[in-house]
């Protein structure tokens, strides 16, 4: 805690240009059983739009209390497909009738307790994209627009190219214009040391390009290697870099369906 109050303090001055803080990077958020206190720390310092992204596992009656009473403003329900099945194949070692539970237990609480918003998100791949349409049906009758609920689908994504088997490099594959990623121009990814990486597809932390804690975050931000990225993406070069000639979330993102 100490240290995640020490990174928010560097962000502090920037706050009113701060559209949301994300609690989550590459590993499942509710492991860490003071995310709650971490929320409720982040509204007191005045962060919009703190949220985070879950497989629900974990999300049971007393976790849902303690985020929803924190303050919480947007949890994403990772749940990928709409049979037990085809959830379960696709993530493995879940269990997609307690996941479905607890969503809807989540939702009927903050219905009483709060205004977390709940984003339902389906990644769509070969192995699940027959029940995207079901899917969506199903669970549309189950949250509440009034609270900005939705259902979100974003295509399986491959990053750096990490995956052998993966199909559908074509990064810029449906996409006019220029590819300018978000992750790059809108978003800092910082560790719990402080240290500031590249992107989300840098989870080994290849490009240390400061720490927040010694290093002004507008001055990491503004840097020559987040400069040189955007400048790149700007002129139609995104292939020619190290990091993005074989990601696609990018384009994922910009053909996501809600």
């Amino acid at each position: 805690m100490p240290v995640f109050v020490a990174v928010l303090e560097k962000f502090v001055p920037y706050l009113e240009h701060i559209k949301y803080l994300s609690l989550f990077g590459w590993g499942e958020p509710l492991l860490d059983r003071g995310l709650a206190n971490k929320v409720r720390k982040a509204k007191r310092f005045g962060f919009k739009s703190i949220g985070f992204a879950t497989n629900c596992t974990e999300l049971d009656k007393q976790a849902a209390h303690a985020f929803i009473t924190a303050g919480l403003d947007t949890i994403i329900c990772s749940v990928d497909g709409i049979t037990k099945a085809t959830h379960e194949a696709v993530r493995v070692g879940t269990d997609f009738d307690k996941i479905v539970h607890n969503i809807q237990q989540f939702i009927a609480l903050r219905s009483l307790l709060g205004r977390t918003k709940v984003v339902i998100r389906f990644i769509r791949q070969k192995a699940n994209e027959h029940e995207w349409e079901p899917f969506k049906k199903w669970w549309e009758k189950r949250i509440d627009r009034s609270y900005g609920d939705t259902v979100i689908s974003f295509d399986v994504v491959d990053c750096d190219n990490k995956v052998t088997d993966y199909k559908g490099k074509d990064v810029l594959k449906g996409v006019k214009g220029p590819m300018i990623c978000d992750q790059i121009n809108n978003r800092m990814i910082v560790f719990s040391t402080g240290d500031v990486t590249l992107c989300c597809g840098d989870d080994d932390g290849r490009f240390n390009l400061g720490n927040v804690l010694d290093t002004d975050p507008m001055e990491i931000y503004n840097g020559n290697t987040f400069t040189y990225y955007r400048n790149m993406m700007k002129e139609g070069r995104i292939i020619s870099l190290e990091m993005c000639s074989g990601c696609t979330i990018p384009r994922s993102t910009k053909l996501k369906e809600a």
